[in-house]
Parts: C-alpha cells; structure tokens; sequence
C-alpha cells in the first residue's frame, strides 16, 4: 500500500457530495458520462442497472443502445480476437441489427480462421449498411476464399487486380508466370505478391528478403500482420528458425490469431522448451519462457514451464534460500494446480512471515488436495479440518479476524464430531462479540456431547450475560460432572451473591415485595447448602447480617470465611474490615498474629485497610493501627517501600478522607524519622499545589525531593517523587488527585 502524504489537502470552502444517479434515466446519464472518460467497467454496472430499472419502452431501448456501445468499445480496445468476438456477440444480444456489428464481428472472424461465419456476418453487414466502406472488397475476398465465385463489378481496379492474385495463388495448378502481376494492387509494391507467387509456385522457394521489404512498405497497415507471418514461413523453408519465431511472434503480437499461427507457435515454442526441460536445464526453461507471447494459450509449455519453476525453487529452498525459493515457487503457482507445490509455497511462505500468502497457499492446497481415496495423497476430514485450523492461525498473526472466523468455519465443517475443534470457533465467535452465534455452536456441541464440560463452561458464561438466562442451572451441570470445577463454583457463588444483595438487578427481581435482608440471607443459606464452606458465601453472608443488625451472626459466619479461606489475601482483607463494622476490633486483634503470617504481605494490603477505614468513617485509631502495620513490613526482602516512602503514603490517605489529625501525625514523624529523605520536600509539594494551586512551585519542590532522595538512597520517595514529576510535565491541571487515586488502586492490586 502506498503511503500517504504527510501534506494537509486544501478542502473546498462548501464540501461538493458526489450524488448517486437517481433512476433508469440517471443512471443512463452516468453510464454515458463514464463510457466517454474511458471507464468501460462502470459503464457497462450503470447501464446494466438502467436496464433493470428501466419501466418503460424508451428506456428499455435507451438502455439497451448503451450496452451495445460500451460492448462495442470494449471490443475495439480488446487485443485478443476471443474477447473482442465475445464482447461483439454481447452488444449484438441488445442491437441486433447494427450493420457495423456484423462488420467487425465478420473482421474477427476471418482473423481468428472462421471464414464462412466471417462471410455471413459481411453479407449481413451489407444488406443493412451497402455502402460501408471496404466492405464490399471483404465480401468478395471472403467468397473468394470459401471457394465460392467473385464478382468484379462495384470495385476498384486495385481491389480487383488484388482479387486475381488471391485466386491465382489459391488454384490447384501452379501460376505459369508468377512475376505477370497487373497493378494497381491493395499494397505498398508489389513485393509481397511477387513472394507469394513464388512461394505458391515452388514448394521450396523462400523469398525472405522480399517478404522483409514487403514488411518494411507497409509496417503500419494491417496487412502486416499476414506479412509477418509468410516471413517466418519463407524463413522456415530456409532453415533459419530464430528469424522465423520472430515473425510469428510479431504477428501474433499484431493481433493475428489464426488457428495455423498458434499451431506453428507452440510446435517451436515447445521445442524451445522441451529440449532443456529433458535436460534437466531449468533457467534454460524459465528464460526460454520469458520470450513467449501473452496470447500464446498452450497446457504443455504451461506445465513444463511451472515444472522448470518448481525444480528452482526446490534448488533455493534447499540452499535455505527462502525468498529465492518463493519468488520461483509462486511463479509456478501461477502455471500449473498442483496440491504439492502448494504445500511447499505455504511452507516457504510461513518461513519468511508472509502469513497472508501462507494462508492463501495452504487454501490452494485444500482445494487441489486429490479427491479419490486411493490416492496416496488423499486427505481424510480431519486433515483437512487440520489444514483449515492451521490456515486460522496463520490469519491470526497479521489479526485478520474475519479470515480467522471463516477458516474455523470451514475447520469446524470437517470436524462435525470434534468438539474440541469446534471450541475453537466458539471462542472466535467470542472474541467477535457474536454471543448468539457463539451460544447456537455451544447448543451443537452439547447435543453430541453433553457432558462436555468445557462447553458447558463457555455457554454458563454467555448466560450469565444475558437477563433472560439461567446460568446457574448450566452451573449446576458443570458440578455435576465435576464437582471441583474452580470456575463453575465461583460462578455459582457470584450468582447466589448477585440474586442475595438488595442493591442489584437479579436481586431486585428475585427480592421483589419482600424483605431484602431477609431473602436475602435465605438465599445465601441455600447457596451454602449447594457449595458447603464456601468463603465467599459466608463472607456475604457475614455482611448481611451486619447489615441487618446482627452483629453476633455476622462475626460468626465472618470467622468461617476467613478460617476456610485464611491464605486468601482478599478474602482475609474483606474479614478484617467487616469484623470492624460489626464491632468486632477485639477478634481483629486476635486474628493479627495469623495475618502477619500470609507469605509475601505487602504494605499494600494494610494501606487499603486503614482507606476502608477512613471511608467508613470506623475511625482513625483504627487507620493509624493498620499504617503502622504497613511500616513493619517495610526491610522485607519482597518490599521495595521505604520507611519515608510509606509515611507518605498514610499522609496522602489522611488527606484524601479529611483526616487532619492523622494527616498532622504523620507529617510530623516524617519529620521527626526521615527528615534528611525528601519526604518532607514532598510534603510541601504536596500542600504547594493542593492549597495554593502553584504548579510551578510544587514541581521545583518536586524536583528538590528527588535530589535530596538520591543523597539519602531513598528508592521509596525517590520513585514517588519521579511519579509525581512527570505527571507534572505532561499532565493536566486537575490530575494530581486522580493520579493519587490511581495510585492508590495499583497499592490496592498490589495484595489483591
């Protein structure tokens, strides 16, 4: 793809919008409009919808005068004879009466050979349009050339005279005087005739200096095409082929297309190709077919030819020259269909990180797979579902999901019974987001298996995002096929939770006209029932009957929790702050010791502990107890916090719930315990920009706490204050506490 200029485009001062031809009558008008510029494609898609819109006789014919015209044009632009007949049989579909039709339909014919159809389409021509001119020449020449007899009247004495030497040289008996030629005649000179008199006389006569000279008068008309031609024939009869294969080929590249040129051209072409093929002598191949006309349509040169590319490729792939071996690999691609070549050119393709064109070989390689059974290279389904997966994943490194989706698809169609291949397109059709699609293959795959627990997983998963579904009886299913199943247990869980809690969707229906707490509890009961000791469950129900009032139940079921769960970091944070609402800080206090022990403590989790207190307004003993708990952690090899960098951070906690006494403690001991650590550099940072709103001066404060941080080794404010910095520089104004708060979530993350 080209790249785009960097350089802004001047708009219009009104945007122009192109607008879309409106009806039978404007797309007519567009049609028109594109066929005088040279567009012949979107001519001939405009007219062809005037046609099917049109409703009424005159557009219908209007329509149709179009489509012949722009078939016509096509045509005269053609260099090939078979496409110009096809466009010509196309516009004559819609006017068949056009006399200049037949005229060049009858050309085409007698230049590809077809001369008694040329003859009909001139006679046609003339009886609609007598007068064209040339046309009355042609028909006699064509009569004359089926054998049928001429007539002289009504044309030129040049046309005449040329008429008589035709007949002399296609009679039976030799002419006896082959220079007795009457001018005026249809040529520049009268080499060509004197050449071909002679060659109709003796069969061994080869006139190539005439037929050159004949070349060089009339180098320009469409006779030369036809001089070309008898000039490599004299110059096969004198032996010198490289002159006559230059002819042909400048006769075939003139547009002449007779069935005999083609004949000759392929009989030497192969023979230019063979003999080195059977050599073994590939770039001699490969060069040789480089000389071959475009129009020249032959499955001997072709196959030979993709052979000679595939033996190279084969050469430079095991020289491990890959480019080498995929630039003469897809050009045999190019000329032969073989399921092989494709499997190497993939292969090739794959080694050089061209996944666009590795997919597109390993499809080529689907599709010429061998369809018998007793071949030795017969690919049952499952190869072929192999195939299409592999044709995926290849799609998928250059992310061209649509690509990716389709190759499963067409995996999956291979693969009826193999569930596993058809998750695969399950989790495609996931990733798309097509939920519906997603659910109808998870349906399939249940139905030939439906015990099969990952699918059911996946289908508890898409239910559990849609109102109208159950997911806990697909849950349900999953456990009882395997009652360990980590996923489906916390995903049953959740859902008892989710119906249970008075401030949700589910449980606004399920709780609907009753007393929350009270469901609500129920519910919880019956889910502990179905997943016994569950600490997610005990700990929500802890916290609803705190919420009810029943403090003694609440501590009860919060002990459970943390005794099933006490390795878990979020389940014992959860514990600890509950126990704290239902006027529990006695057995948070007992618990301690046990906590201090989980393996890996962060400072993180006691900082989000004394945050949750502040909050929840359970006062700021409590927060100061748990910041002191996060200083004692700080020596631990796991801990990258320093002593000052976790007084700041109880300071910025402080201040962020409006804690001023604790606030003033703990900028006093950062005083008091760190004063050389740029903590207190911070401090006025801090306070510079929160209560005078001085950016600049927070920032130079910033900067001097960074310096006095290196002086002092403090890795703690050191990464502080360069946090602070840089949101400083490219930060907004109104983002100190929002980075703050974003800090505070990665502490949070930090133990959850």
């Amino acid at each position: 793809m080209a790249k785009k200029s960097k350089r802004k485009a001047r708009l219009p001062a009104k945007p122009v919008r192109a607008q879309a031809p409106q009806g039978a009558a404007g797309l007519l008008q567009e049609a028109v409009r594109q066929l005088r510029r040279g567009s012949t494609d979107q001519a001939l898609r405009l007219a062809s919808q005037g046609l099917a819109t049109a409703g009424s006789p005159k557009f219908v014919d209007a329509a149709q005068q179009v489509l012949a015209e722009v078939h016509f044009r096509a045509a005269v632009r053609s260099d090939k004879p078979n496409q110009q007949l096809q466009h010509l049989d196309s516009a004559l579909k819609y006017t068949p009466d056009a006399a200049r039709l037949h005229f060049h339909r009858g050309l085409v014919l007698g230049r590809l050979g077809r001369l008694p159809e040329a003859l009909s389409e001139l006679d046609a021509a003339a009886g609609r349009e007598p007068a064209r001119p040339g046309l009355a020449y042609l028909r006699q020449l064509a009569r004359l050339a089926t054998g049928q007899t001429w007539e002289a009247a009504g044309l030129a004495p040049a046309e005449a005279n040329t008429l008589r030497v035709v007949q002399a040289l296609l009679r039976d008996k030799p002419w006896p005087e082959p220079t007795a030629l009457q001018e005026p005649l249809l040529s520049k000179g009268a080499e060509m005739w004197q050449a071909l008199l002679q060659m109709r006389t003796d069969a061994a006569a080869a006139p190539v200096a005439l037929l050159k000279e004949a070349v060089e008068k009339n180098g320009r008309k469409p006779i030369s095409r036809i001089l070309h031609y008898y000039r490599g024939m004299a110059a096969m009869r004198a032996g010198d082929r490289a002159t006559a294969y230059t002819a042909w080929s400048s006769a075939s590249g003139a547009g002449l297309a007779t069935p005999w040129l083609e004949q000759n051209l392929k009989a030497m072409l192969r023979e230019q190709i063979l003999e080195p093929a059977q050599a073994g002598q590939w770039q001699d191949v490969v060069n040789a077919a480089n000389r071959i006309p475009s129009s020249i349509e032959d499955r001997i040169l072709a196959e030979t030819v993709g052979l000679a590319y595939y033996h190279l490729g084969y050469e430079a792939a095991q020289a491990g020259k890959w480019p080498v071996a995929v630039q003469h690999w897809r050009k045999a691609n190019e000329q032969i269909s073989s399921h092989s070549l494709a499997q190497n050119l993939a292969l090739a393709e794959e080694a050089l990180g061209h996944w666009v064109q590795a997919a597109e070989a390993w499809r080529d390689m689907v599709r010429r797979r061998p369809r018998k059974t007793d071949h030795p290279d017969y690919l049952n389904d499952p190869q072929v579902a192999a195939i299409w997966d592999h044709v995926a994943e290849c799609y998928r490194h250059v992310d061209a999901d649509d690509q990716v989706l389709n190759s499963l698809k067409a995996a999956a169609k291979y693969a009826q019974d193999d569930a596993t291949q058809r998750l695969k397109l399950v989790d495609e059709m996931l990733a798309e987001q097509r939920g519906e699609a997603a659910a109808n293959e998870l349906e399939r795959i249940l139905e030939l298996e439906p015990q099969h627990e990952e699918a059911l997983v996946r289908l508890g998963a898409l239910y559990k995002m849609q109102w109208d579904k159950d997911a806990m009886s697909i849950w349900r299913r999953v456990l009882a096929i395997n009652p360990q199943n980590t996923e489906a247990r916390e995903e049953l869980a959740e859902a008892y939770i989710e119906r249970a809690r008075v401030d949700t969707p589910h449980s606004q229906f399920w709780l609907f006209g009753r007393h929350p707490e009270k469901e609500g509890i129920k519910l919880l009961q019956e889910g502990l029932q179905e997943l016994p000791q569950h600490p997610k469950l005990l700990l929500e129900l802890g916290q609803t009957y705190q919420r009810a009032g029943k403090n003694k139940q609440a501590r009860e079921y919060l002990l459970q929790a943390y005794e099933v769960a006490s390795d878990n970091v979020a389940i014992v944070g959860s514990v600890l702050h509950e126990l704290l609402h239902a006027e529990a800080g006695d057995v948070v206090e007992t618990l301690l010791p046990r906590v201090r022990q989980l393996p890996h403590l962060l400072p993180g989790f006691w900082f989000d502990q004394g945050r949750l207190t502040l909050h929840c307004k359970l006062g700021e003993e409590w927060a100061d107890f748990f910041f002191t708990e996060a200083l004692a952690l700080v020596g631990q090899p796991w801990v990258e916090e320093t002593k000052a960098s976790v007084l700041l951070r109880a300071y910025e906690l402080a201040h962020e719930d409006g804690a001023q006494e604790l606030m003033k403690l703990y900028e006093q001991r950062v005083r008091d315990e760190t004063p050389a650590s740029g903590a207190i550099q911070y401090i006025e940072a801090y306070r510079l920009y929160h209560e005078q709103h001085d950016r600049q001066g927070a920032l130079k404060r910033i900067q001097q706490a960074q310096r006095a941080a290196r002086a002092a080794k403090d890795a703690g404010v050191l990464k502080l204050a360069g946090e602070i910095e840089a949101f400083f520089k490219v930060g907004s104004s109104f983002g100190f506490f929002k980075l703050l708060s974003e800090m505070a979530e990665t502490w949070e993350d930090e133990w959850n």
